[in-house]
């Protein structure tokens, strides 16, 4: 197996690349397709460059990049590299990491590629509700289509929790059919953020946004009570711990 050379990097003073450290402590760790880690860190690269907001990209002009589709097809074979591109994509936007958006005006069609920040979450609401300011759709034409794709909740547990049981699938969409998906969403992210991966935690967050109100402390507690295994038991005999 033949290793191609890096000659190495020309000069400290090159432009650089700012990623956030919840990429190398929170993403990183569960990306397992060298393909989805790729189309990824091309996206930062790109949308690093850009100016405005929100920072976004057309799908066009990354089937267009050379130096993309080169590192994503590295091997001889049938399959074209812009099926590789899809591929990243896909999981990209499956395991929620990067947004997408389709948007149609006049005769242009049109999908769009954001990282998933709370800024560009909010810029894609305002899609939806028909405002395309900044998105590169100039001209006179009113929305006529906006379709953002959501992973529902069977994706973002596999893709963040683990593999899906019957009883995990049955609850699943117990709580699609009771909270909106966003909730569920951020639940599975603080679950990853907390090392909290199991659904008795993401149900936790759940119920106490439903009866308390959506409050940021809310799932610092939770994480809290469940750092002691005993916490029931003290709470009914709390006498006895006095």
């Amino acid at each position: 197996m033949s290793v191609d050379g890096f000659a190495g990097f020309e000069s400290e003073s090159g432009r650089y690349v700012s990623v956030p450290d919840a990429f190398f402590l929170r993403l990183l760790p569960q990306i397992r397709s060298p393909v989805e880690l790729k189309v990824t860190l091309h996206l930062m690269w790109i949308l690093s460059q850009r100016t405005g907001r929100p920072r976004c990209v057309e799908y066009a002009e990354l089937a267009r990049d050379a130096a993309l589709l080169q590192s994503l097809k590295l091997e001889e074979g049938p399959r074209p590299a812009q099926d590789f591109l899809r591929e990243g994509l896909e999981l990209a936007v499956t395991r929620g990491s990067v947004l997408r958006a389709s948007l149609s005006r006049g005769s242009t069609r049109q999908t769009w590629f954001l990282l998933n920040t709370a800024a560009n979450r909010a810029a894609v609401s305002s899609l939806e509700a028909g405002q395309s300011e900044g998105l590169g759709l100039p001209g006179p034409e009113p929305l006529q289509d906006v379709e953002v794709y959501r992973p529902n909740a069977f994706a973002l547990y596999e893709q963040n929790i683990g593999p899906l049981t019957a009883m995990i699938a049955e609850q699943l969409r117990a709580a699609e059919a009771a909270y909106p998906l966003e909730w569920i969403g951020e639940a599975v992210r603080l679950a990853v953020e907390y090392n909290r991966r199991n659904w008795r935690y993401i149900q936790a967050i759940l119920q106490r946004w439903e009866a308390e109100g959506k409050d940021d402390g809310i799932h610092r507690r939770i994480a809290e009570e469940d750092e002691d295994p005993d916490r029931y038991a003290k709470s009914r005999y709390q006498h006895l711990y006095r």
